[in-house]
């Protein structure tokens, strides 16, 4: 675990910014052997891959700032300018909407584009996480005496007792009778989301999808939404309302968007062959 990775002067190369990069690279390359795989425009490939990343960084510092609001105004500057503090729900929500935009307006599928970009989704995804593991920047879990629990004394959140006192009231609250340490063990959540998100990229390639149908989309919105819902009890996010993070509530989104788009989709594309058809029918009559 490396926070920071180089610095020249006032200059940081952080190991989070690199994974982050690798993790476009690593969606960019998938997504285009896909577009080739199933005959696509490349030219909308690259448009579409620039409305993500600004789509990807901008919405998920701006829902982060939002979900830390109180924080936020008492210091926006600190706040701001802080390495840590990304919401990736809002970073895919704001992108999603960018390049339904873009594919609308080339005259394209949407569905069909969204299948084809969904393997890029989920590596990206997961190595992003990684970058989270790397810079221990708060994303982690809860603590945990787990043979697999992981301490980051020098992340850009540490997990020593001296410097998070979070922590340390968590410690004692869920093992009361145990010492604590001074580097506080905890659960690595990023890691979870990241094996998660692999084992998705190899169900996504090998699996039978039918492509424009919008199912294999779907299946990806709602293995996000419920793997990010269950790992979301074990982080240190607050509760938002009714016992369940703000993150919570958004998975929840997710899953119900997964389910209206596999059964909504094919109604919607069986509507317009059917549009389609009737002109042809009519032309045909004396």
């Amino acid at each position: 675990m490396c926070p920071i990775l180089f610095k020249w002067g006032s200059l940081r190369i952080g190991s989070y910014g690199l994974l982050l990069a690798c993790a476009f690279l690593g969606a960019i390359f998938i997504t285009n052997r896909q577009f080739r795989k199933f005959q696509a425009d490349i030219n909308l490939a690259w448009d579409i891959y620039l409305l993500a990343i600004l789509g990807g960084l901008i919405g998920s510092r701006a829902l982060f700032l939002i979900e830390v609001w109180p924080s936020f105004m008492k210091n926006p500057y600190e706040t701001f300018f802080s390495g840590a503090g990304f919401s990736v729900i809002g970073g895919y929500l704001l992108a999603i909407f960018l390049c339904y935009y873009r594919v609308k307006k080339a005259g394209e599928k949407f569905w069909r584009m969204a299948d084809i970009c969904t393997p890029g989704l989920a590596i990206g995804y997961a190595i992003g996480r990684l970058g989270c593991i790397t810079a221990g920047d708060g994303c982690y879990g809860i603590p945990s005496v787990l043979p697999w629990a992981m301490t980051f004394p020098n992340g850009l959140v540490p997990t020593l007792s001296a410097k998070n006192t979070q922590l340390v009231q968590l410690f004692k609250e869920l093992f009361p009778n145990t010492p604590i340490p001074s580097d506080i063990p905890v659960h690595p959540t990023p890691l979870y989301e990241s094996l998660s998100h692999f084992l998705l990229l190899f169900l996504l390639l090998k699996g039978d999808w039918n492509v424009g149908t919008g199912r294999r989309f779907a299946f990806f919105l709602g293995w996000f939404g419920i793997s990010r819902f269950f790992v979301e009890f074990i982080r240190l996010n607050p509760k938002w309302w009714l016992g369940l993070t703000s993150d919570q509530w958004l998975s929840i989104g997710l899953m119900i968007a997964s389910v209206i788009i596999v059964f909504y989709v094919p109604r919607l594309n069986q509507e317009k062959e059917k549009i389609e058809k009737e002109p042809a029918k009519s032309d045909s009559l004396p």
